[in-house]
């Protein structure tokens, strides 16, 4: 599968060297030093997303811009700014040119390759998920519930700028039209129907093998692992973890045990213990 092409900007050659690095392994980086280079390119060939300097001598990145976006292949082409200063007047003139986001240099190369692919997917050129885009209506879902509307709110506008099917669109829209005039019950309501819908596209617990639970037993064995987690027994946790991903349990416990599950290997147990009181909470 031939990788997408990212047009990495910059007059600093260690700058590019950095990119190109971080990057190589996922994408077809081009590295220019100069607006104008960028130009000329920009008129020959077609790219999927450009990593742009602010900072440059001669013509700077938001003349360039300007430029690009005069050019056939330069019009929609989804653009992340790189700036040494986090300079207010900048980033507005540049969201005006239709920037997607900006980075703050020195940046770092887990959250630039982050950056891209949540612009990409902003763009449709990627794809969301089933399992990431079940995680943000979740989020959603649990913003209504806790009636933090402003939140939940501005969640929804986020995904809304993805593609989406319109099973889980023109539900999203609904909700955002409930949720303008005050009719949040309504709205939490319709998030939890997408959630169903999500979840009926998700492989079916009796088709992976797993065993049956009752709800007790799957409260017994939450508090077990959230009492491990209070006294520190970071191991026990994980182990009994582990053993309950063997039941059928509903849906928003198991991506929220997930979640846990994946805390704890990264040690962030004041986290996973958060998590597993949040499973509880659905029961």
């Amino acid at each position: 599968m031939e990788k997408m092409k990212i047009l990495a900007i910059d007059d600093n050659v260690v700058n590019l060297a950095t990119i190109e690095q971080e990057l190589r392994d996922v994408y077809d980086v081009i590295p220019v030093n100069s607006g104008r280079r960028a130009l000329k390119f920009i008129y020959q060939e077609k790219v999927d997303l450009i990593l742009l300097d602010i900072q440059m001598p001669v013509m700077d990145g938001i003349e360039t811009l300007k430029q690009i976006r005069e050019q056939e292949n330069g019009t929609t082409v989804p653009v992340i700014m790189l700036t040494a200063n986090h300079n207010k007047a900048t980033v507005i003139e540049g969201t005006k040119l239709g920037i997607m986001d900006y980075i703050v240099k020195p940046f770092d190369g887990s959250d630039l390759r982050k950056r891209i692919e949540r612009a990409l997917k902003r763009r449709g050129a990627l794809p969301m998920d089933a399992s990431e885009l079940y995680q943000r209506i979740e989020e959603i879902d649990n913003c209504l519930h806790n009636k933090n509307h402003n939140l939940a709110a501005g969640k929804i506008d986020e995904i809304l700028s993805y593609p989406l099917e319109d099973s889980v669109l023109k539900r999203l829209q609904t909700a955002r039209q409930k949720m303008r005039s005050g009719e949040f019950d309504a709205a939490e309501r319709i998030v939890d129907r997408i959630l169903q819908v999500l979840g009926k596209k998700e492989v079916k617990i009796e088709d992976a093998g797993l065993k049956a639970i009752s709800l007790g037993e799957l409260n017994a064995k939450l508090l077990f692992i959230l009492d491990d987690l209070e006294h520190f027994r970071v191991e026990n946790a994980e182990e009994r973890v582990d053993d309950l991903m063997r039941y059928e349990i509903p849906l928003k416990i198991r991506d929220k045990c997930l979640n846990a599950q994946k805390c704890i290997k990264e040690y962030d147990d004041a986290e996973a213990e958060r998590l597993v009181r949040a499973a509880l909470k659905e029961l």
